[in-house]
Protein backbone atom coordinates (compact mmCIF):
# COMPACT_ATOMS: atom_id res chain seq x y z
CA UNK A 1 0.00 0.00 0.00
CA UNK A 2 1.49 3.37 -0.67
CA UNK A 3 1.46 5.72 1.58
CA UNK A 4 0.54 9.28 1.21
CA UNK A 5 1.72 12.60 3.53
CA UNK A 6 -0.92 15.33 3.69
CA UNK A 7 -0.18 18.71 4.34
CA UNK A 8 -3.15 20.71 5.59
CA UNK A 9 -2.85 24.45 6.52
CA UNK A 10 -5.85 25.81 7.94
CA UNK A 11 -6.06 29.66 8.49
CA UNK A 12 -9.13 30.84 10.79
CA UNK A 13 -9.79 34.33 9.95
CA UNK A 14 -11.10 36.03 13.43
CA UNK A 15 -12.55 39.70 13.84
CA UNK A 16 -9.66 39.83 16.13
CA UNK A 17 -6.78 39.04 13.58
CA UNK A 18 -5.47 36.47 11.84
CA UNK A 19 -5.07 32.89 13.59
CA UNK A 20 -2.72 30.31 11.76
CA UNK A 21 -2.34 26.95 12.71
CA UNK A 22 -0.23 23.76 10.77
CA UNK A 23 -1.28 20.81 11.03
CA UNK A 24 0.56 18.05 9.78
CA UNK A 25 -0.99 14.86 8.91
CA UNK A 26 0.45 11.47 7.76
CA UNK A 27 1.18 7.59 8.82
CA UNK A 28 2.67 8.72 12.42
CA UNK A 29 -0.90 10.74 13.11
CA UNK A 30 -1.43 13.95 13.68
CA UNK A 31 0.34 17.17 15.36
CA UNK A 32 -0.22 20.37 15.65
CA UNK A 33 2.87 22.37 14.69
CA UNK A 34 1.30 26.24 15.27
CA UNK A 35 -0.55 26.76 18.33
CA UNK A 36 -1.91 29.62 17.76
CA UNK A 37 -1.67 31.39 21.25
CA UNK A 38 0.55 29.84 23.92
CA UNK A 39 -0.72 32.08 26.94
CA UNK A 40 -4.36 30.61 25.69
CA UNK A 41 -4.50 28.26 29.06
CA UNK A 42 -5.90 25.39 27.07
CA UNK A 43 -1.97 25.55 24.86
CA UNK A 44 0.59 27.10 27.15
CA UNK A 45 0.88 27.76 30.83
CA UNK A 46 3.21 31.18 32.17
CA UNK A 47 6.72 30.03 32.76
CA UNK A 48 8.45 33.02 33.76
CA UNK A 49 7.40 36.45 34.00
CA UNK A 50 8.35 40.53 35.11
CA UNK A 51 5.52 42.62 35.85
CA UNK A 52 7.88 45.34 36.79
CA UNK A 53 5.79 45.87 40.56
CA UNK A 54 8.68 46.97 42.68
CA UNK A 55 11.00 49.94 43.44
CA UNK A 56 14.22 48.57 40.91
CA UNK A 57 15.18 46.09 38.35
CA UNK A 58 14.82 42.00 39.99
CA UNK A 59 18.47 41.22 40.17
CA UNK A 60 16.96 37.57 39.91
CA UNK A 61 15.34 38.23 36.81
CA UNK A 62 17.87 40.55 34.98
CA UNK A 63 21.35 41.96 35.01
CA UNK A 64 21.51 45.76 33.52
CA UNK A 65 25.00 46.14 31.73
CA UNK A 66 26.99 48.51 32.08
CA UNK A 67 30.07 50.73 30.99
CA UNK A 68 29.81 48.91 27.57
CA UNK A 69 28.97 49.30 23.99
CA UNK A 70 27.10 47.28 21.19
CA UNK A 71 27.67 47.22 17.74
CA UNK A 72 26.28 48.88 14.67
CA UNK A 73 24.99 52.53 17.21
CA UNK A 74 26.17 55.34 19.05
CA UNK A 75 25.78 55.09 22.20
CA UNK A 76 27.13 53.85 25.42
CA UNK A 77 25.39 51.31 27.44
CA UNK A 78 25.12 52.92 31.35
CA UNK A 79 23.37 50.89 33.99
CA UNK A 80 21.61 54.44 35.58
CA UNK A 81 19.45 54.14 32.12
CA UNK A 82 17.24 51.58 33.13
CA UNK A 83 15.29 51.82 35.88
CA UNK A 84 11.79 50.72 37.57
CA UNK A 85 9.40 53.27 38.08
CA UNK A 86 5.19 53.62 38.15
CA UNK A 87 4.90 49.81 37.68
CA UNK A 88 7.25 50.07 34.40
CA UNK A 89 10.94 48.84 33.06
CA UNK A 90 12.03 52.32 31.88
CA UNK A 91 15.14 52.19 29.55
CA UNK A 92 16.15 55.76 28.81
CA UNK A 93 18.32 57.61 25.76
CA UNK A 94 19.90 60.71 26.68
CA UNK A 95 22.28 63.02 25.30
CA UNK A 96 25.63 62.84 27.30
CA UNK A 97 28.59 64.01 25.15
CA UNK A 98 30.65 64.81 28.24
CA UNK A 99 31.35 61.22 28.43
CA UNK A 100 32.03 60.64 25.41
CA UNK A 101 35.59 59.98 25.15
CA UNK A 102 35.73 58.25 21.76
CA UNK A 103 33.64 61.44 19.98
CA UNK A 104 31.70 58.92 18.00
CA UNK A 105 29.16 57.87 21.45
CA UNK A 106 27.57 61.36 22.08
CA UNK A 107 24.58 59.51 24.03
CA UNK A 108 24.25 57.46 26.89
CA UNK A 109 21.52 54.57 26.92
CA UNK A 110 20.55 51.12 28.72
CA UNK A 111 20.36 47.33 27.88
CA UNK A 112 19.05 44.61 30.24
CA UNK A 113 19.30 41.16 29.78
CA UNK A 114 18.38 37.21 31.34
CA UNK A 115 21.73 35.70 30.56
CA UNK A 116 22.36 33.23 33.69
CA UNK A 117 19.01 33.93 35.22
CA UNK A 118 16.39 32.59 32.69
CA UNK A 119 16.64 30.69 29.30
CA UNK A 120 13.75 28.53 27.12
CA UNK A 121 13.29 26.92 23.86
CA UNK A 122 10.22 26.85 22.42
CA UNK A 123 7.38 28.96 24.09
CA UNK A 124 5.41 32.27 23.51
CA UNK A 125 7.64 35.61 24.16
CA UNK A 126 5.73 38.23 24.44
CA UNK A 127 6.51 42.34 25.88
CA UNK A 128 4.13 44.75 26.47
CA UNK A 129 5.91 48.50 25.82
CA UNK A 130 4.84 51.89 24.32
CA UNK A 131 7.96 52.26 22.04
CA UNK A 132 9.78 55.71 21.46
CA UNK A 133 9.68 56.77 18.08
CA UNK A 134 7.53 59.62 17.78
CA UNK A 135 6.95 60.59 14.37
CA UNK A 136 9.37 63.23 12.98
CA UNK A 137 11.08 63.46 16.38
CA UNK A 138 13.27 60.39 16.98
CA UNK A 139 15.73 60.09 14.06
CA UNK A 140 18.06 57.04 15.32
CA UNK A 141 15.93 55.84 18.40
CA UNK A 142 16.46 51.62 17.99
CA UNK A 143 14.46 50.09 20.65
CA UNK A 144 14.28 46.20 20.40
CA UNK A 145 12.96 43.44 22.24
CA UNK A 146 14.91 39.89 21.23
CA UNK A 147 16.07 36.27 22.11
CA UNK A 148 19.19 34.66 21.53
CA UNK A 149 21.16 31.62 22.92
CA UNK A 150 24.99 32.09 24.59
CA UNK A 151 26.35 29.64 22.41
CA UNK A 152 24.26 29.72 19.30
CA UNK A 153 24.16 31.52 16.28
CA UNK A 154 20.85 32.37 15.82
CA UNK A 155 18.56 35.19 16.81
CA UNK A 156 14.83 36.17 17.48
CA UNK A 157 13.91 39.81 17.05
CA UNK A 158 10.45 39.84 18.14
CA UNK A 159 9.81 43.43 17.75
CA UNK A 160 12.35 46.25 16.38
CA UNK A 161 11.00 49.62 15.47
CA UNK A 162 13.32 52.84 13.98
CA UNK A 163 12.68 56.66 14.69
CA UNK A 164 11.87 59.21 11.72
CA UNK A 165 12.92 60.29 9.62
CA UNK A 166 14.83 57.60 8.50
CA UNK A 167 17.58 57.87 5.97
CA UNK A 168 15.47 55.50 3.00
CA UNK A 169 11.79 56.00 2.71
CA UNK A 170 9.08 53.52 3.84
CA UNK A 171 5.85 54.60 3.89
CA UNK A 172 3.71 54.79 7.34
CA UNK A 173 7.17 53.81 9.34
CA UNK A 174 6.23 55.68 12.75
CA UNK A 175 2.89 52.72 12.83
CA UNK A 176 5.53 50.05 11.73
CA UNK A 177 7.27 47.12 13.70
CA UNK A 178 10.16 44.40 12.21
CA UNK A 179 10.22 40.93 13.13
CA UNK A 180 13.32 39.01 11.77
CA UNK A 181 14.95 35.55 12.59
CA UNK A 182 18.57 35.19 11.81
CA UNK A 183 20.68 32.22 11.31
CA UNK A 184 23.78 33.77 12.38
CA UNK A 185 24.08 37.00 14.07
CA UNK A 186 27.46 37.92 12.53
CA UNK A 187 25.98 38.30 9.24
CA UNK A 188 28.33 35.87 7.08
CA UNK A 189 27.84 36.44 3.39
CA UNK A 190 24.95 33.66 2.39
CA UNK A 191 23.75 33.19 5.70
CA UNK A 192 19.77 32.86 5.67
CA UNK A 193 17.61 35.74 7.52
CA UNK A 194 13.76 35.90 7.16
CA UNK A 195 11.95 38.51 8.31
CA UNK A 196 8.93 40.76 7.15
CA UNK A 197 6.49 44.02 9.25
CA UNK A 198 3.53 44.51 11.52
CA UNK A 199 1.50 47.44 11.87
CA UNK A 200 -0.88 49.06 13.98
CA UNK A 201 -3.96 51.71 13.49
CA UNK A 202 -1.69 54.74 14.89
CA UNK A 203 1.71 55.57 15.46
CA UNK A 204 3.33 52.92 17.71
CA UNK A 205 4.62 55.84 20.32
CA UNK A 206 0.93 56.64 21.07
CA UNK A 207 0.24 54.12 23.14
CA UNK A 208 0.92 50.48 24.83
CA UNK A 209 1.22 47.58 22.30
CA UNK A 210 1.55 43.80 22.96
CA UNK A 211 4.62 42.22 20.68
CA UNK A 212 5.02 38.25 20.86
CA UNK A 213 6.26 35.26 18.80
CA UNK A 214 5.15 31.63 19.49
CA UNK A 215 7.66 29.47 18.69
CA UNK A 216 7.19 25.71 18.33
CA UNK A 217 9.14 23.30 17.10
CA UNK A 218 7.50 23.64 13.67
CA UNK A 219 6.87 27.74 13.17
CA UNK A 220 7.25 31.15 14.48
CA UNK A 221 4.31 32.95 14.46
CA UNK A 222 4.93 36.64 15.38
CA UNK A 223 2.22 39.03 16.34
CA UNK A 224 0.67 42.60 17.26
CA UNK A 225 -1.98 42.78 20.10
CA UNK A 226 -3.05 39.55 19.09
CA UNK A 227 -3.21 39.78 15.16
CA UNK A 228 -0.73 37.78 13.22
CA UNK A 229 2.36 39.97 11.39
CA UNK A 230 4.12 36.75 10.59
CA UNK A 231 4.85 33.39 10.18
CA UNK A 232 8.01 30.89 9.59
CA UNK A 233 7.71 27.33 8.76
CA UNK A 234 10.51 25.89 10.28
CA UNK A 235 10.41 22.76 8.61
CA UNK A 236 10.70 24.65 5.05
CA UNK A 237 13.99 26.45 7.10
CA UNK A 238 16.37 23.71 7.96
CA UNK A 239 18.85 26.00 8.68
CA UNK A 240 17.06 28.71 10.93
CA UNK A 241 15.87 25.75 13.34
CA UNK A 242 19.38 24.15 13.48
CA UNK A 243 20.48 27.84 14.68
CA UNK A 244 18.12 28.12 17.24
CA UNK A 245 18.36 24.41 18.29
CA UNK A 246 18.11 25.34 22.37
CA UNK A 247 17.11 27.60 24.86
CA UNK A 248 17.66 31.18 24.49
CA UNK A 249 17.86 34.44 26.60
CA UNK A 250 15.78 37.76 26.58
CA UNK A 251 17.59 40.86 25.91
CA UNK A 252 15.85 44.32 25.95
CA UNK A 253 17.28 47.61 24.82
CA UNK A 254 17.50 51.01 23.35
CA UNK A 255 20.02 51.39 20.36
CA UNK A 256 20.76 55.00 19.22
CA UNK A 257 21.70 55.24 15.56
CA UNK A 258 21.35 53.17 12.87
CA UNK A 259 23.36 52.65 9.83
CA UNK A 260 20.40 51.54 7.58
CA UNK A 261 17.52 53.60 8.47
CA UNK A 262 19.54 56.64 10.26
CA UNK A 263 22.07 57.73 12.53
CA UNK A 264 22.15 61.35 14.70
CA UNK A 265 21.52 64.38 12.33
CA UNK A 266 24.02 67.10 14.65
CA UNK A 267 23.05 69.82 11.94
CA UNK A 268 19.05 68.51 12.37
CA UNK A 269 19.22 68.32 16.47
CA UNK A 270 15.68 69.07 16.31
CA UNK A 271 14.66 65.80 14.89
CA UNK A 272 15.97 63.27 18.03
CA UNK A 273 14.35 64.25 20.51
CA UNK A 274 16.28 63.13 23.91
CA UNK A 275 15.90 62.03 26.44
CA UNK A 276 13.62 59.21 25.21
CA UNK A 277 11.67 56.54 26.44
CA UNK A 278 11.52 52.57 26.16
CA UNK A 279 8.50 51.83 28.83
CA UNK A 280 7.71 48.29 29.02
CA UNK A 281 4.48 47.30 31.15
CA UNK A 282 5.55 43.66 31.13
CA UNK A 283 7.61 40.43 29.82
CA UNK A 284 6.07 37.04 29.97
CA UNK A 285 7.26 33.95 29.03
CA UNK A 286 4.74 31.14 28.60
CA UNK A 287 5.70 27.12 28.08
CA UNK A 288 3.57 24.43 25.70
CA UNK A 289 1.84 22.33 27.38
CA UNK A 290 2.31 18.74 27.01
CA UNK A 291 0.40 17.18 24.51
CA UNK A 292 -1.93 14.63 25.34
CA UNK A 293 -1.74 11.06 24.70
Amino acid sequence: MRRRVLLVVVLLALVAGLLVTVRLVGPGGDRADAPTDLSDPAQGRLAWHDEFSGARVDPDRWTVRDDTTLSFDQARIRADAVEVRGGRLRITARSDPAGDTSGERPVSTGYLDTIGHFAQQHGRWEVRARLPVEPGRSRALWPAFWLRASDLPGEIDVVEAWGTPTSRQRSAMSEQYAWTVHEDTTAPPGYRRVGGWGRAAEPLADGFHTYAVDWTPGCLRFSLDGRTTGFVDLDREPRLRRALDGPVDIRLNLQVGSSYWGRLDPERPGTTGLPATFEIDHVRVFRPRPARD
